[in-house]
């Protein structure tokens, strides 16, 4: 389109100064702030379809932007020097750069940054280089791959590195760092794994920085640096399938990206059913299928948390006006690898289905994509080689559209083997009878089949269990002393909702420690909701301890709350 008079950016919160085109200022107005932000309008002489131009944006950010977290020394781990790190998908570039923060723009970025001489900088990019001077540091990066802003990333602190694979290093506090290299040593396994079911990686390295507590969620797939919670820090490896995840998303997300925010389900979908198979290739189909289990009951707690009717729980939910933060959910992500895994059953099996998952990344790489997209795409490669009878099996409609759990009720597929001495534990619990248990019961058991012995009673007993049931299951297996941070949560959970008080300081601990949306939004609703006093006791926790998480995290947790009834101050 030639002689274009106006550019419109993105942007909230931002102190906008002065914007310049190839030197010459431009005139710019800032619209009033909506639920998504506020557009900047920039005017310009009229502009022909190919010229390159410069435009120049000064600007401050706030220190309560929604994407930008800055931590006191006191809210590090080692507690020595300040620390800054940045999350902004969906839709939180635009607190920190005027941009257009969308997922269909994808763009090449580079970057120089300077620090005080003590802190690192990092970036999702390649590090091409450093200057210094008396007392600050100046980074640059480039990041050659074009990319949508939701993937830009910095962090900032007093931060150590030590390599765990030829082209994978582990970054963190000093305090921290030899721990997360230990328990993140399978790294370029993952990767090699990752690579030979898709295609070669593209992105030079994969770096892991282990951040502080508040970061919101299990890890951010940030290209060149993925970003990772503490929580993952079990001492045994047994959480590490989030890298796996994280690894997948070079891929299913950073390569191959979804058009908008309503087809989300083609990232997080296609990412959860790539782990699984990685998962699968490196420790057995069982693992995977206990993976689909958990998944599943994630999902049913998600469907009955918005409500069976709620167009959240589809696959193409409708977000025009809304920040995606408000929709985000198990959903995408297990609704979505649930519908891949039963594609691929239905067209024959993973071996005819891993080709045409080489051939997506392939073909669409550098790409968005769009949920028609998809089922074009699909049907291009499997209706010359599938009977038509087969695959009019899929409702896609159905699968995309209807509200609640999925069409079909994939439990039915799934390998039981490792969840059958969970479900057995479970039952036996359930039963009432409290003796003949012993600490040896769940000797041999891996987290996820902690976490099913745990879920098998909660689904079959939703108001939980008797105080003295607890305190003995507590009392063999000690899951109040774990520091598993899934174990801690699902035990949490179940203790909370049978109203059993003991654990509020176990509680307290784990809620203010970290800020792991996974972990404490649904926490403070059980919390909440714990009788008799609970609803006290959650409004004290989240005024005592809004301010150490993340804004994100922040403003969904009030969010929750505020829909059970709490009154809480801004």
């Amino acid at each position: 389109v030639d002689d274009i008079t106006t550019v419109t950016l993105d942007s909230r919160g931002l102190a906008i100064s002065s914007v310049a085109l190839d030197g010459a200022s431009c005139a710019f107005e800032v619209k009033p702030e909506t639920a998504l932000g506020s557009a900047v309008v920039i005017t310009t002489p009229a502009l022909k379809k190919g010229q390159a131009v410069k435009l120049a944006v000064q600007y401050e950010t706030s220190s309560d932007s929604a994407g930008i977290q800055w931590l006191e020394p006191s809210q590090t781990q080692d507690k020595k020097h300040p620390y800054l790190f940045t999350q902004f998908q969906a839709i939180h570039a635009r607190s920190a750069i005027p941009c257009q923060d969308s997922p269909s723009v994808k763009t090449k970025y580079s970057a120089t940054v300077t620090v005080p001489k003590e802190l690192t900088a990092l970036m999702s990019a390649l590090s091409t280089g450093s200057t210094e001077s008396e007392d600050s540091k100046t980074y640059i990066f480039d990041q050659p791959v074009p990319i949508p802003t939701y993937l830009i990333a910095l962090a900032i602190g007093d931060l150590y590195s030590r390599d765990i694979g030829p082209r994978t290093r582990v970054w963190a506090e000093a305090s921290v760092v030899e721990k997360a290299a230990w328990e993140f040593e399978e790294t370029e396994q993952y990767l090699v794994t990752a690579e030979q079911l898709l295609t070669p990686y593209e992105w030079g390295r994969y770096d892991v920085l282990c951040l502080p507590g508040s970061f919101p969620y299990g890890g951010m797939e940030n290209p060149c640096l993925t970003f990772v919670t503490p929580t993952l820090l079990a001492g045994d490896r047994s959480l590490t399938h989030v890298v796996a995840h994280e690894i997948t998303h070079s891929w299913t997300g950073n390569l191959v990206t979804n058009h908008t925010w309503q087809s989300f389900w083609l990232n997080e979908g296609f990412t959860v059913f790539v782990e699984r198979k990685i998962i699968q290739r490196m420790f057995g189909a069982p693992s995977q299928h206990l993976g689909y289990i958990n998944g599943w009951k994630s999902l049913m707690d998600c469907v009955e948390h918005f409500g069976h009717d709620h167009e959240f729980t589809t696959l193409d939910p409708k977000l025009d006006g809304i920040d995606p933060d408000d929709a985000f959910s198990s959903v995408p992500y297990e609704r979505g690898a649930n519908f891949l895994f039963f594609l691929e059953r239905t067209v024959g099996g993973d071996a005819v289905f891993e080709p045409f998952l080489k051939e997506w990344i392939n073909q669409n790489k550098f790409k968005t994509v769009t949920t028609e997209g998809f089922i074009k795409f699909f049907h291009d490669h499997f209706d010359p080689i599938v009977p038509k009878e087969k695959l009019d099996e899929i409702n896609w409609d159905a699968w995309l559209h209807q509200r609640g759990m999925p069409p079909v009720d994939m439990t039915q597929f799934y390998d039981q083997v490792l969840r059958e001495r969970s479900v057995a534990l479970a039952d036996r619990w359930i039963s009432g009878d409290l003796e003949g248990f012993a600490s040896s019961d769940i000797e041999g058991f891996n987290t996820p089949q902690v976490v099913a012995f745990v879920e098998r009673i909660m689904i079959e007993k939703p108001a939980g269990l008797p105080a003295s049931t607890l305190e003995k299951i507590d009392s063999l297996y000690h899951f109040s002393e774990k520091k598993n941070s899934e174990i801690r949560a699902v035990w949490y959970t179940l203790a909370l909702i049978s109203n059993y008080e003991a654990v509020f300081p176990g509680v307290e601990e784990f809620l203010t420690e970290q800020g792991r949306m996974k972990f404490v939004r649904p926490l403070y609703r059980r919390l909440y909701s714990c009788e008799p006093n609970g609803k006290t006791k959650a409004v004290e926790l989240f005024e005592k301890n809004k301010n150490i998480y993340h804004n994100i995290a922040k403003k969904m947790v009030h969010q929750d709350l505020v829909r059970l009834g709490a009154t809480l101050s801004n």
